[in-house]
């Protein structure tokens, strides 16, 4: 999958200001959970604005004053409901140890900037604010600058400063030692390729300068890509990591060794974890204890130098510590859910087919259900190679005609019923009605069950001749047949694939099925051996990066399934991969354009041309609308909102201001 980035554009020069933070109503979900009530929450003494636990190692002098360990200017956290009571444990799940998405939105989000918690998603910086650090933009998103808080401090006490940063960009993210594959084009211009020139204005500043505008690093940074892309909220601690760098200790290399892994970029890598590798200081409002894979759980408590307070001027978090149990199977995860073993969590259960049984187990479970609405545009699209390796097939495959034909074949209320329990409707791989990018022709077109029309268009591909078991024949003489990859990771595409199997041999095309797992999956589709791929759809968004918005443009050649060859055509600048026709170039321009410009309103529009350019080709066959998704909350877990988007969720809402009690 690529990674995928919110709306922003400009605003002339823009400033993101260290103010009033209040959590709204919308967005943020969370997946982790706490115990039940009366799980050891204490409610401060009289103008105690810091845990009782923190105040404990106060008065026996093991830990600074609260005054010395809050930056200058703290952001403001106000509780949702009003609860404020420090204590309790988080208790909630994780499905497999590769589950990790959820441990960084969770309990990690912290980038330099975030999304504001009533985010929408509408063109502009305006949803955008600061967190670790201040920003400013300027008119033409050349320069952007960062200024950290005053008197922030990781969690081992030591200063936060614009050394860490200038560490993190220019020994982490743009090292070739550690990026071997390339350094993300985020800190490259766009118009000569080039890393942006990046210097220390001061002991909190940093500035990047680009020869071309780069609108869409502030939207990376608060999707959380640079938690999970090897440093933490772009942002890491260089009195830890210089240890294990080679420019500052010329022993690292031994010190690999002596790890048993082969270099000191392997080491490094490792030591970036924070999920197994719980020395390492963090600005997170909690820090491991357990290390994943060292138990049966990931264990964490309070950061006693956490810099965000509530509006009494209380400190945050109000919880003391999280434990995520790592369970392997989702039925294992429902069942608890049932019982009321969680205080918050949502994922991997939240399906149609479960609700009405986790519906009915709220009051037992003592728990109530929230709605999650989805970012996802389509439950199962299928993607046909038209780049193909064998030339019959890619030139039945790039007939659109085919892949129109193939459309009005497949019966979408019969899947949607069968194994989406009857919610969503027919949908192309589109945005949503709601999206400014909403195109009523990409969404709409091709969907109805017509078994006329399909063999209409399959007999304008040119399969007009048929075999003596109604299979229609190729250009080479022989029956038609369409192998589709399904990732195990979708059981739900296995199911309604079947569906489409049915439907497809009765107009003469034979599928034939290859559930895979994910790896295997991935590989298969970004050597180019595949016929046809599912996945579910994602988010329009722009600016992006170089890969981004593959679901409408070829650009990336692990996840356009339908345009691999023309995918690898772009990344490679015409090196590699297959000549796209003059249409599909013509998007690509549009598109490289779009996700370069830093003006919100021509970031619209080119958008738009490049998904009506989407509609015309027809890429994906799509199947239905996603249903959205729902968690449950703990009646005595506090501060989490009715109603969430997926964004970086739970992050999204401040998970710091969650409380447990009566």
């Amino acid at each position: 999958m690529s990674r995928e980035q919110r709306t922003i554009g400009r605003r002339g020069l823009l400033q993101g200001g260290l103010g009033l933070l209040a959590v709204a109503t919308v967005p943020g979900c969370g997946f982790f959970d706490t115990k039940p009530a009366g799980s050891g929450a204490q409610v401060a003494a009289a103008g105690e604005k810091e845990s009782p636990m923190l105040k404990a190692l106060v008065d026996k002098g093991s830990l600074p004053p609260l005054e010395q360990r809050l930056p200058k200017n703290p952001p403001v956290i106000k509780p949702l409901e009003g609860k404020a009571q420090y204590g309790g444990t988080w208790r909630s799940a994780m499905l497999t140890q590769e589950d990790t998405q959820w441990l960084w939105n969770g309990l990690a989000y912290e980038p330099l900037v975030r999304w504001q918690s009533d985010k929408t998603g509408k063109p502009g910086y305006d949803e955008i604010e600061a967190n670790t650090a201040e920003y400013t933009v300027d008119a033409d998103s050349k320069e952007i600058t960062f200024t950290l808080r005053e008197g922030l401090k990781w969690s081992d006490g030591k200063p936060c400063t614009a050394d860490d940063l200038l560490f993190t960009l220019l020994e982490v993210q743009c090292d070739t030692g550690l990026h071997p594959d390339g350094i993300y084009d985020a800190f490259a211009s766009p118009d000569t390729g080039k890393l942006a020139k990046i210097e220390k204005v001061d002991d909190r500043t940093v500035k990047l300068t680009y020869t071309a505008p780069q609108p869409s690093l502030l939207s990376q940074i608060a999707d959380g890509i640079f938690l999970r892309e090897g440093a933490y909220g772009m942002l890491l601690p260089k009195h830890y990591f210089q240890q294990f760098h080679l420019k500052y200790n010329k022993n690292a290399n031994a010190l690999a060794k002596k790890a048993g892994v082969g270099s000191w970029t392997d080491l490094f890598a490792q030591k970036q974890n924070p999920w197994t590798n719980p020395d390492q200081p963090t600005l997170a409002p909690w820090k491991v204890t357990t290390a994943l894979g060292k138990g049966s759980a990931v264990t964490l408590t309070r950061n006693p130098y956490y810099w965000k307070v509530d509006d009494q001027g209380r400190q945050l978090p109000y919880i003391d510590a999280c434990r995520v149990e790592v369970v392997q199977d989702a039925q294992v995860e429902l069942l608890k859910v049932m019982n009321g073993e969680f205080g918050m969590q949502y994922r991997n259960f939240g399906t149609p087919q479960n609700k009405p049984v986790v519906a009915q187990n709220r009051d037992k479970g003592g728990y109530k259900i929230f709605e999650v609405p989805t970012q996802l545009t389509n439950t199962m699209i299928i993607g046909i190679n038209q780049t193909h390796k064998d030339p019959v097939k890619r030139a039945l495959f790039a007939n659109k005609e085919f892949r129109i034909g193939l459309s009005y074949a497949i019966n979408r209320k019969e899947i949607i019923d069968a194994v989406y329990a009857g919610q969503g409707e027919a949908w192309q791989g589109a945005p949503p009605k709601d999206s400014p990018y909403y195109n009523e022709q990409l969404a709409t077109q091709y969907l109805e069950f017509d078994v006329a029309k399909a063999n209409q268009h399959l007999d304008a591909a040119g399969l007009t001749k048929k075999a003596a078991d109604g299979r229609r024949l190729g250009a080479d003489g022989k029956p038609v047949s369409v192998t589709v990859l399904v990732s195990e990771s979708f059981p739900d595409h296995v199911e309604a694939i079947e569906f489409v199997k049915k439907r497809w041999l009765a107009v003469g095309v034979e599928l034939r099925t290859q559930a895979v797992s994910e790896d295997l999956y991935k590989e298969r589709v970004k050597a180019n051996d595949h016929d046809a791929g599912t996945w579910t759809s994602g988010t329009f968004v722009l600016p992006t990066g170089t890969g981004g918005d593959h679901y409408w443009v070829p650009t990336n050649d692990g996840s356009a399934r339908y345009g691999v060859g023309w995918a690898q055509w772009y990344q490679t600048h015409g090196k590699e991969g297959i000549t796209p026709p003059p249409e599909v170039q013509k998007q690509l321009d549009l598109f490289t354009k779009a996700r370069n410009e830093p003006d919100a309103a021509k970031t619209l529009d080119l958008g738009k041309q490049v998904l009506q350019i989407a509609a015309d080709q027809f890429y994906y066959i799509g199947t239905s609308s996603v249903p959205n998704t729902y968690g449950v909350v703990k009646n005595d877990f506090h501060n989490v909102p009715e109603q969430m988007i997926e964004a970086v969720a739970p992050g999204i809402v401040h998970p710091e201001q969650f409380s447990i009690g009566a």
